[in-house]
């Protein structure tokens, strides 16, 4: 992962992709073909014909959504808050805290947002910059515990 980092007493702007992009075998796409296929199967047999046209179509977002690539956004820390490309803004106002995680190859910053749809909000950062940017964020919002979900550990298993 490339990312840029300037930085200076007002901002911290970087450049890096919109989410980890995991590649997928051929072994994979066969997988998620035959547990649909299964899932397809049973619900003909139970006479379902709802279900079996909603696994249709997520086996075919899922297949879409696997072959995506992410973007290489703009991030953008400001006294006024975090701007994510020219994709989303959040002001401090509306944010409760942040976490940072730590992989083996980057960070990942996570923002807990003040919204019950979408409480968390997950932006990778390189590993070298995340003191820089702590430091930056703990001038405007509290640091927070955060546990990951199963969705998390599950999006993970499944190569998401």
């Amino acid at each position: 992962m490339k990312q840029t980092l300037e930085k200076d007493h007002e901002k911290i702007v970087w450049h890096a992709p919109e989410f980890e992009y995991i590649h997928k075998d051929l072994e994979w796409y066969w997988t998620t073909l035959i547990a649909s296929a299964v899932l397809f199967l049973i619900a003909i047999w139970q006479q379902d014909l709802l279900f079996a046209i909603f696994i249709v179509i997520a086996e075919a977002l899922f297949i879409h959504w696997a072959r995506e690539y992410p973007r290489t956004l703009k991030f953008m820390i400001d006294d006024r808050g975090i701007e994510i490309g020219h994709i989303k803004s959040y002001t401090y106002v509306h944010l409760s805290g942040f976490h940072i995680l730590t992989h083996s190859d980057h960070g990942e910053l996570i923002l807990r947002t003040k919204t019950r749809l979408h409480p968390y909000t997950r932006i990778i950062v390189v590993k070298e910059d995340i003191p820089d940017i702590k430091a930056f964020l703990r001038r405007h919002l509290p640091e927070i515990e955060y546990e990951e979900s199963l969705s998390d550990h599950f999006g993970r298993m499944i190569g998401f």
